[in-house]
């Protein structure tokens, strides 16, 4: 007899607080079995809650009540048999634990009860009811362990799709979907009902890659348990988008691959950014080939030529034009020499330095020496003590001692020196030119070293906006790139003063430049 069961009541799937009294249910027939289970329930449960049913009447009743946290039934009653009452209480209370005490179930009744859902069979015999609390206690805790399972799937499956951005879907062994998210409906333009079931390659893989069914990312998700990587992959309309890819194994019983953990990120833009850097660089390197050889050659040849002329003519005004062209073309060439140096520092990653052995000290000696020959009517001063061996690049540190004294000159005040000092004692090595005269605005000071700025403005002689403005930034790159630092002070008082401090050896300088 299966009777008719009343609806469900809202809410009533729903477990009971923490604080509420344990609910027990036992179903059976016979009195004195019902004494006798409701007995060693109550004393191994002290303040539970235990309804005892004895007929389908009253059966009827506690189906439309509250939701009980384990049932204890008989098989064989006079209105059903045990496989009923436990499809009943699972349709009504899903998830509750049910568990059959009997003295007239068979073996294959019982076998076949387990496989619906009976957490326990035990005959009815004395050592069965002392065994029964301890059943009930097992019952309720894979009770409990099921339903945390049940909540964690279902929290991970909002999570899952609630990830808009990523494609994250699990394939068979086989390389069929199993599961599609909402992240990948929106990136594929592939609905969920299109793709269950379907082979993934064919769907999103480029025919060029389509080697084979799983391909190499799966073969190295099984050897390594992860593949990670990136690839073209397509959407629904025919569109390609580049992604970054990700697989991960999922293994059966013997370690044998059961399926797939993919997920997808459309990286499309991050990809066309790094082609635009590609082509920048290649762009880069035509304006470095066009400024190094077609423009430098033909200014070479003019200044070849003017510095030839006033050999073969004497009229002063013609030796005096074949001057200007001299010294215009040699500003060509600094400002040329200065575009390459910006172009390297700013787009080619820094400027490259060759460190060799040398004296510091001495090299900025030799430098003050041409420029006091250059500048006969200024006085500059010269101090150098300690050591100044150590690994350096000879060039381009006399750009640095060049740029700023020569900066000095043309800011400093005309009567007073530039003083330059050197010294080494210890590491780094330091170099410090000053100058009096005006001091810098403090509004220009966050902006000395940017590129193309100029130090004109109020106050200041025609002569300091003539070049192209990347002299101190040139220096300061030259000053990076061989892990040292530049500092700058400038008062009324004490005047300017740049400080360069130099580590002697490269290791010294990639132990201070720290993680990028």
């Amino acid at each position: 007899m299966n009777p008719q069961e009343p609806g469900l009541q809202e809410g009533s799937h729903a477990r009971p607080a923490a604080s509420q009294a344990l609910r027990l249910l036992v179903v059976d027939d016979s009195r004195s079995d019902r004494l006798m289970a409701a007995r060693v329930l109550r004393r191994a449960f002290p303040g539970c809650v235990l309804e005892e049913v004895e007929d389908e009447a009253r059966w009827r009743q506690v189906l439309c009540g509250p939701r009980f946290d384990a049932a204890i039934i008989d098989y064989r009653l006079p209105w059903a048999d045990g496989m009923e009452l436990l499809q009943s209480i699972q349709r009504r209370w899903p998830g509750v634990p049910v568990l059959m005490l009997s003295g007239t179930v068979e073996e294959t009744q019982a076998f076949e009860a387990v496989q619906e859902g009976l957490q326990e069979y035990l005959p009815k015999t004395d050592g069965s009811y002392a065994l029964l609390p301890r059943s009930v206690r097992f019952a309720l805790e894979r009770a409990r362990q099921r339903q945390a399972l049940v909540e964690a799937n279902e929290t991970l499956r909002l999570v899952i799709e609630g990830v808009r951005g990523h494609a994250i879907f699990l394939v068979d062994a086989e390389g069929r979907v199993l599961t599609w998210n909402s992240g990948a409906e929106a990136i594929t333009g592939y609905s969920e009902e299109e793709v269950l079931g379907q082979f993934v390659r064919p769907l999103l893989v480029p025919e060029s890659s389509r080697s084979e069914r799983l391909g190499r990312e799966a073969e190295e998700a099984v050897r390594r348990g992860v593949y990670t990587g990136e690839g073209w992959r397509l959407r629904k309309d025919g569109g390609r988008f580049w992604a970054d890819i990700s697989v991960s194994a999922l293994h059966g019983e013997g370690n044998t691959p059961r399926g797939f953990v993919v997920v997808l990120r459309d990286v499309t833009e991050r990809k066309q950014a790094e082609e635009e850097r590609r082509r920048a660089s290649e762009f880069r390197e035509r304006l470095l080939g066009i400024v190094s050889h077609d423009l430098r050659s033909p200014l070479q040849a003019i200044l070849l030529q003017s510095q030839l002329l006033p050999r073969d003519v004497r009229p002063e005004p013609v030796k005096r034009a074949t001057s200007r062209i001299s010294q215009a073309a040699e500003r060509m060439g600094r400002m040329i020499a200065d575009l390459l140096d910006f172009t390297r520092g700013r787009l080619g990653g820094g400027i490259p330095v060759e460190r060799v052995p040398g004296d510091f000290l001495l090299l900025v000696r030799e430098v003050t020496e041409e420029l006091r020959l250059a500048h006969p009517h200024r006085r500059i001063s010269f101090v150098a003590t300690g050591e100044g061996q150590g690994e350096w690049d000879r060039d381009r540190l006399t750009q640095v001692v060049q740029n700023l004294v020569s900066n000095a000159l043309k800011h400093g005040v005309e009567d007073s020196p530039v003083r330059v000092e050197a010294w080494g004692e210890g590491d780094p090595v330091v170099l410090s030119i000053h100058n009096e005269g005006r001091p810098i605005p403090s509004e220009l000071m966050p902006h000395l070293f940017d590129p193309f700025w100029r130090g004109g403005g109020s106050g200041s002689s025609d002569r300091l906006s003539t070049g192209l403005g990347l002299g101190l930034y040139i220096v300061q790159e030259i000053v990076h790139a061989h892990g040292g630092t530049i500092h700058v002070t400038s008062n009324a008082e004490e005047g300017t003063c740049f400080t360069v401090r130099l580590p002697r050896h490269p290791s010294v300088a990639a132990r201070g430049q720290g993680p990028v």
